[in-house]
C-alpha cells in the first residue's frame, strides 16, 4: 500500500501507457500529496484519446487511475489512505520499510526468463 504513494511524483505519458497526466499538482516533490489529493478531490470519469479509462480533477487537471480510486473506496485500503494523508512521516516510514524490503528480496534470474 505504501508503495502506491510513489504516484506522488511523476505522471502518466499518453504515448507510453495510454493514460495521461500527473497524479499531484507538484509531481516533482516526494511527499504525501498523492493521498491528500486522492481523499480530498472529486474526480470525473474520462477516456483518453488512446481509449483508456481514467479520472480527472477538472480544476487542477490532475488524474487518477481506476486502481488509485480503489484504494479510496475499498474498506481494507482506505484506513491507510487516511493515515498517510494525515501523517506524512508515517507514509515516509512505511514507504522506506517497504521499499527496502522490496530491494533486498531481489529478483531471481529464472523468474526473469519466464517473462
Amino acid at each position: 500500500m505504501a508503495l502506491s504513494g510513489a504516484h506522488t511524483t511523476g505522471k502518466c505519458h499518453l504515448d507510453r501507457s495510454g493514460f495521461d497526466g500527473p497524479w499531484t499538482e507538484d509531481p516533482l516533490t516526494f511527499d504525501n500529496s498523492y493521498f491528500v489529493e486522492l481523499l480530498n478531490k472529486e474526480y470525473e470519469d474520462e477516456t483518453t484519446s488512446e481509449g483508456c479509462p481514467q479520472l480527472r480533477h477538472k480544476e487542477s487537471q490532475t488524474m487518477m487511475l481506476i486502481s488509485d480510486m480503489a484504494l479510496k473506496t475499498d474498506d481494507g485500503f482506505r484506513p491507510y489512505v487516511e493515515k498517510y494523508a494525515a501523517d506524512q512521516q508515517a507514509f515516509f516510514d512505511d514507504y522506506a520499510a517497504s521499499f527496502q524490503k522490496l530491494t533486498e528480496l531481489g529478483v531471481r534470474v529464472e523468474d526473469l526468463q519466464e517473462v
